[in-house]
C-alpha cells in the first residue's frame, strides 16, 4: 500500500479530541526521609513508564528540589497515577495545569 498526503491528514475529529485534552494535570512527587532512591526510580518506571535515565533524573530533582512535576497527564490518569505512588507509600499529588 502506498502512502499518500491525503492517508497522512489528521481528521477534523481527531483534531477536536486532541485539543480537548487541555484538562492536563501535573503529577508531583514529593520528597520525604523514607524512601530510597532505588524505590522512587523503580515506581517512577513502573507507574509512567519512564527509561531509566529518565526516572534517575526525575529522583533526583526531587531529592534536591523537595518536589518534581513527573508526568503531565489527563485528570483521570493523572488520579491513578497519584493513587499508585501512594500504594507505595510514595508522597504524590496533582494539581490543574
Amino acid at each position: 500500500m502506498t502512502q499518500t498526503l491525503d492517508s497522512m491528514v489528521i481528521s477534523e475529529e481527531d483534531v477536536e479530541k486532541l485539543v480537548d485534552e487541555d484538562d492536563m494535570w501535573a503529577v508531583l512527587v514529593w520528597n520525604d526521609d523514607v524512601n530510597t532512591f532505588a524505590h522512587v526510580i523503580k515506581a517512577l518506571i513502573e507507574i509512567l513508564n519512564h527509561t531509566q535515565t529518565r526516572a534517575e533524573e526525575l529522583a533526583d530533582r526531587v531529592h534536591r528540589s523537595g518536589k518534581a512535576v513527573v508526568a503531565l497527564r489527563p485528570k483521570e490518569e493523572a488520579a491513578a497515577a497519584v493513587r499508585r505512588f501512594h500504594s507505595r507509600l510514595i508522597q504524590a499529588t496533582m494539581e490543574p495545569q
